[in-house]
C-alpha cells in the first residue's frame, strides 16, 4: 500500500511540540498584545505578519497609553505579590524577578514603561514600596508592608503593648513599696530575718514536771448599791460608755442610711437613657495633647513631637503649644493624632454618645474578637459623672493636660451644651 504521513495527537512529532510548548520559552519572542508564545525567532516573524496580530497592534495604536499602563500596573502588582512572601529579608532583585516569571502568562516586562529590571527597582524604591541598595552583585530589595489598613493595625497595637508595659511597670513599683512598707512595719528585713534579734529554736527543759492548770471557780461581782460619791462618778463613767456607744450605733446607722441613699442614685442612674451616638468629623478640643505626624512641618523638627491645643480655629484647626520648645503652631488636625495616657489618667472622650465629656481612663482592652483594640473609661464630670463606658474606640479618647478638682481644668468648654445648661439650671 501507499507510505502516507502519520498525522495525529499522539504522534512523536506532536508529543514533541507539547513538550517544548509546555515549557518557558525565550521572552523576546513573546508577543503581549495577542498571548502567543514563539519558539524561535522564525516563528515570531510569521507570527508579526499575520492578520491577527496587526490587528491587535491597530487597537494598540489607537490607545497605546491605556495599555502601556494597564501592562505596567498589573506587572507591578505580580511583582509585589512576589516579594511580599520572598523578599521579606534583603533578597537580590533578581530572585524575587526569576520567581514570578516562572509562570508562563505573566505580564511581560517588554510590555511595560520599564526597560531593565533596575529602572523597576529604582521606581519602586522611589515610591516607597521596597527598601533597595547597589551592590557589586547587582540590586538587592527588601519588601515594605504598605497597606494603610495593616499599619494602622499594627501603630494601634504598638501603642497598646507600650500603655501595657506602663501599666505593668506602675503596678510592679506599687506592689513593691508594699512588700517593703509591711516588712517595716514587722520588724524584718526583706531577705524574711529578724532585724532585732535572731530567731531561736525552742527546746523543752526535762527537770521541770508536768504543767498544771488550776481553774478556780469564778467569784460573783457584788453589785454596789451604796449612794455616794463614788457610785455618783462611777454612774457618769457608765453614761459616757453608754454615750459613746450610742454615737457608735449613729454613725453606723447614718452610714447604712447613706448607703441606701447611693444605692437609690445608682438605680436611678441605671433607669435613666445614655445620650444618642453623635459622631463628628471634627475632633479638636481645647486643652488636649496631641501629637504631631507632619514631617514637612519646620523641615520635620516637629516630627512625633508632643504638645497641647491652646485655641480652636474653623473647627478644625488649632493653636499647640510643643512642650519640647514651647513654639506656638496653627495646624490642621490631618496633620495631628491622639496620645492615649497611661491608666488612671485623665481623657476626653473625642466622639460618640459622651463626645466632649471628661472621663478617666480605667483599663485597655485588646478583644481578639474585635478588629480593633478599644478602652474603657470612668466620666468624671457633668450630669453622668461616675458612669463606666466600655468598648470606646481607641481613636475616640485622647488625653488631656491635667486634672483640677477631680475635672479637666477647662470643664465648660469640653462638656457638650446641654451638660452645662442642666448644671446652670440647678
Amino acid at each position: 500500500g501507499r507510505m502516507g504521513k502519520k498525522t495525529g495527537f499522539l504522534t512523536p512529532k506532536a508529543i514533541s511540540n507539547r513538550i517544548k510548548a509546555k515549557g518557558l520559552q525565550k521572552l523576546r519572542w513573546y508577543c503581549q498584545m495577542c498571548n502567543k508564545q514563539c519558539r524561535d525567532e522564525n516563528g515570531f516573524k510569521c507570527h508579526t505578519m499575520s492578520e491577527s496580530h496587526a490587528r491587535q497592534m491597530r487597537l494598540f495604536r489607537e490607545n497605546s497609553g491605556k495599555y502601556m499602563s494597564y501592562y505596567s500596573d498589573m506587572f507591578k502588582k505580580g511583582f509585589m505579590e512576589v516579594a511580599r512572601r520572598r523578599a521579606r529579608n534583603r533578597v537580590k532583585a533578581n530572585v524575587v524577578y526569576q520567581e514570578y516569571i516562572k509562570d508562563r502568562h505573566h505580564i511581560h516586562m517588554n510590555s511595560t514603561c520599564w526597560e531593565t529590571l533596575s529602572s523597576l527597582v529604582v521606581y519602586l524604591s522611589k515610591n516607597g514600596m521596597v527598601d533597595a541598595d547597589k551592590t557589586e552583585k547587582g540590586w538587592y530589595i527588601k519588601w515594605k508592608d504598605t497597606d494603610p489598613e495593616r499599619m494602622a493595625r499594627r501603630a494601634a497595637a504598638e501603642r497598646l503593648d507600650k500603655m501595657k508595659m506602663t501599666a505593668d511597670a506602675v503596678a510592679e513599683r506599687q506592689i513593691q513599696e508594699q512588700v517593703a512598707r509591711a516588712h517595716k512595719l514587722a520588724g524584718t528585713d526583706k531577705d524574711g530575718g529578724d532585724v532585732e534579734e535572731d530567731k531561736k529554736e525552742l527546746k523543752r527543759d526535762e527537770k521541770r514536771g508536768e504543767l498544771k492548770m488550776n481553774i478556780a471557780a469564778r467569784k460573783p461581782i457584788e453589785r454596789n448599791v451604796t449612794i455616794g460619791s463614788t457610785a455618783v462618778f462611777d454612774n457618769a463613767k457608765a453614761t459616757g460608755k453608754k454615750r459613746k456607744k450610742m454615737q457608735q450605733k449613729k454613725s453606723a446607722l447614718e452610714e447604712l442610711m447613706e448607703e441606701q441613699e447611693r444605692e437609690k442614685k445608682r438605680k436611678k442612674d441605671a433607669k435613666r437613657k445614655r445620650p444618642k451616638d453623635v459622631r463628628k468629623e471634627n475632633w479638636l478640643f481645647k486643652g488636649l495633647v496631641v501629637k504631631c505626624i507632619n514631617k514637612r512641618v519646620g523641615g520635620g523638627a516637629y516630627y512625633k513631637k508632643k504638645g497641647v491645643v491652646k485655641r480652636i480655629h474653623n473647627k478644625f484647626e488649632g493653636e499647640v503649644k510643643m512642650n519640647d520648645s514651647g513654639d506656638v503652631l496653627r495646624l490642621d488636625q490631618e496633620h495631628l493624632e491622639t496620645v492615649i495616657p497611661g491608666i488612671g489618667k485623665p481623657v476626653l472622650v473625642l466622639n460618640g454618645g459622651f463626645r466632649g465629656y471628661e472621663a478617666e481612663l480605667l483599663s485597655l482592652d485588646d478583644d481578639p474578637k474585635k478588629d480593633e483594640p478599644t478602652v474603657t473609661v470612668k466620666i468624671a464630670a457633668g450630669e453622668w459623672e461616675g458612669e463606666v463606658v466600655k468598648d470606646v474606640a481607641l481613636e475616640d479618647v485622647c488625653k488631656l493636660k491635667s486634672w483640677k478638682d477631680g475635672r479637666a481644668e477647662d470643664v465648660t468648654l469640653c462638656e457638650p451644651p446641654r451638660s452645662r445648661r442642666s448644671q446652670g439650671g440647678k
